[in-house]
């Protein structure tokens, strides 16, 4: 594949990175604002537009006061107060349709042109079907919080989460991959064996956050460095069995949350001295690397902002941000992962 053509394709795929970011943090809002469950059908075609009219306004909020959402917790909700958390679940659902649309335009664009390989088409094709596989476990688990219970699960949630991570990572990897010649990878044995294993470890951190926002478990200890005062948080393997405590028990959940937290500072600074220290003619490697060792600092001072302010409620704007400075997190280090050479 031509010279110009990785680069007009790497933009593109930049851009659709840029839509999936701003859609995780759509997704963020709309669950800490708890209009997740605001739409009550998966109307794919006809569900793209807002409501136009009042007649369209009430059938919308009829559905919504049969779910467990309004029976449950907001009962006696105004149409006003329906409207503000519809237009977020709405906002969510529009943003995801217009950018697999976007998607399917550019593949198509290349494509027309026969400018792709083989192999890119396929990569492509793989985006795509993670693309509308995302869309569908939304549906899935937004269908967890319509039956008994007025929340999703937050299994479901955080498998939400995780596949657009997936998807976010395979267009990042793609992106490095059309921008950096294989001359310019680095091959450091070290280094490239400690960023194999941050990259999960990352991503352990993600699904226990997402663990962390289904069970809203920063309510229940909004201190630190302590656990309301204690050492450690009460009931921590309180659960029978045992095994359920890692992903049920608000206090196991929220100790490993701070625990990995810990961890990924020390891991993340012994890694940016050593990679510091490698001398290359790769024009990424240490941008991406100060990113890294920038954003981790932010990221743990936006969590322990979030426990101290959530005595009074978790923080919609700071939860936010903290799921968006995590995903930059991941890129960040997805992104210098993808600047080696595979070592042996």
């Amino acid at each position: 594949m031509e010279t110009t053509t990785k680069k007009q394709l790497a933009f593109w795929l930049i851009i659709a990175l840029i839509i999936i970011y701003v859609q995780v943090i759509i997704g963020g809002i709309t669950r800490l604002t708890e209009s997740g469950l605001s739409i009550t059908r998966w109307d794919l075609v006809s569900g793209t537009l807002p409501p136009m009219s009042e007649t369209a306004w009430n059938e919308q909020f009829t559905l919504y006061q049969q779910s467990p959402q309004y029976a449950k917790i907001n009962k006696g909700m105004s149409l006003s107060e329906f409207k503000f958390i519809f237009f977020w679940e709405w906002l969510h659902r529009f943003w995801g349709r217009w950018g697999g649309l976007f998607l399917v335009a550019v593949f198509a664009w290349f494509m027309a042109r026969k400018k792709l390989d083989s192999n890119t088409r396929k990569h492509l094709i793989i985006i795509l079907l993670l693309y509308a596989f995302q869309g569908v476990l939304g549906w899935f688990m937004v269908k967890s919080g319509l039956v008994d219970m007025p929340r999703v699960s937050h299994y479901r949630l955080t498998a939400h989460l995780l596949t657009a991570l997936t998807l976010f990572a395979y267009i990042l990897w793609l992106v490095s991959r059309l921008l950096l010649a294989p001359e310019q990878k680095v091959q450091d044995k070290t280094t490239y064996s400690d960023l194999r294993w941050l990259i999960p470890l990352i991503i352990l951190q993600i699904a226990y956050g997402g663990f962390m926002s289904g069970l809203r478990a920063a309510l229940y200890f909004p201190s630190f460095p302590d656990y309301n005062g204690s050492l450690l948080p009460v009931n921590l393997w309180a659960l029978k069995p045992f095994y359920l405590n890692f992903f049920e028990n608000i206090a196991t959940v929220q100790f490993i949350h701070r625990t990995l937290a810990y961890f990924l500072v020390i891991y993340v600074i012994q890694l940016w001295l050593k990679i510091r220290r490698i001398t290359t003619e790769n024009p990424y490697l240490h941008r991406a690397n100060n990113l890294l060792l920038a954003l981790i600092a932010l990221q743990v001072t936006l969590g322990i902002s979030i426990l101290l302010l959530s005595a009074q409620g978790i923080p919609v704007l700071w939860g936010v941000l903290h799921q968006a400075v995590g995903l930059a997190v991941l890129s960040a280090a997805l992104f210098l992962f993808f600047q080696y050479r595979k070592t042996t």
